[in-house]
C-alpha cells in the first residue's frame, strides 16, 4: 500500500469551534448550507475520486457520479419553500434518488434517503437525531444492495454512523462534535478499505466511493463550523 494512503486521523475535538457547545440543534437553513458546501467540496475533488476508481470496474467515474447525485439533491432543496430541517432533507433525498448516476450515485442516494427517514419531519435536528440519521443512512444503503461488499462506501457510511451514535451515547454532545466523530470514523474506514478489497491494495489506492462519502462529511463540517472551504490541497486526502 502506498505511504500516501496513511494520513493522520481527524481530531473530533477540533471540529467544534468556540461556540460548539451551544449548537445542540441545527435548523433547515443550516442543513441546506451543509448540503451545498458538501456538494461543492466533492466537486473540487471529482478528479481525485475518479482516479481512485478501480472497483467494481475501473471506469473512472465514481467522483463524477457522486457529484451529479449530490447536485441533484441540492437543486431539489433549492426548490423547497419549507425551511424545516426535515423538509430540507426529504427534498434532498427525493432529488438524489431521481438524479442518481451510476452505482455509486445510487448507493449515495439511498444513504440520503435513509438520512431523511432518520430525521423525519422535525423542524430542527438534535445531535442525537443527527447521529441516528447517519446510522439509518448506512443501514438503508445496505438494504438497497443485493450483495453488499465490504471495503466500499457502504462500510465507510456504516463506520461514520456507528462513530456518531457512539459519540452521542457517551455524553451530551453538540451536532458539530457528533459530525466530527462521524468524519473520524469515515476516515478510519477509508484507510482500511485496501485491507478488505485486495484489488485496492494491489492498485495502491483507497475505495473511491468511500473517499467520496468522507469528502461529503468533510464539506458538511466546514459549513457547520461556519468556515469557508479551503483551497484544494490544504486538507490532507488519503490517495
Amino acid at each position: 500500500m502506498a505511504d500516501s494512503m496513511q494520513q493522520p486521523e481527524p481530531s473530533v475535538e477540533g471540529h467544534g469551534g468556540e461556540n460548539d457547545a451551544e449548537r445542540s440543534r441545527i435548523d433547515g437553513a443550516t442543513v441546506r448550507h451543509m448540503l451545498e458546501l458538501a456538494t461543492t467540496w466533492l466537486e473540487r475533488h471529482v478528479t481525485v475520486v475518479n482516479a481512485l476508481n478501480v472497483f467494481p470496474v475501473p471506469d473512472g467515474d465514481t467522483g463524477t457520479n457522486m457529484h451529479l447525485t449530490m447536485r441533484a439533491a441540492v437543486e431539489a432543496v433549492r426548490r423547497v419553500a419549507d425551511e424545516g430541517a426535515g423538509a430540507v432533507v426529504r427534498a434532498a433525498a427525493q432529488g438524489a434518488v431521481l438524479g442518481a448516476r451510476g452505482n455509486s450515485g445510487v448507493i449515495l442516494s439511498q444513504i440520503v434517503a435513509g438520512l431523511s427517514r432518520g430525521v423525519g419531519d422535525t423542524r430542527s435536528i438534535s445531535s442525537a437525531e443527527f447521529a441516528r440519521a447517519l446510522a439509518e443512512g448506512a443501514s438503508n444503503a445496505y438494504r438497497a444492495v443485493t450483495r453488499p461488499v465490504e471495503g466500499t462506501i457502504l462500510t465507510v457510511a456504516r463506520a461514520a454512523g456507528d462513530a456518531a451514535v457512539e459519540c452521542v451515547t457517551q455524553a451530551r454532545e453538540s451536532v458539530s462534535t457528533v459530525l466530527g466523530a462521524a468524519m473520524a470514523g469515515a476516515h478510519r474506514a477509508v484507510q482500511a478499505t485496501p485491507l478488505q478489497l485486495p484489488i485496492l491494495k494491489q492498485a495502491g489506492v483507497v475505495d473511491a466511493g468511500g473517499e467520496g462519502y468522507r469528502l461529503i462529511l468533510e464539506g458538511m463540517g466546514f459549513a457547520l463550523r461556519g468556515e469557508a472551504l479551503p483551497a484544494v490541497g490544504e486538507v490532507s486526502l488519503p490517495v
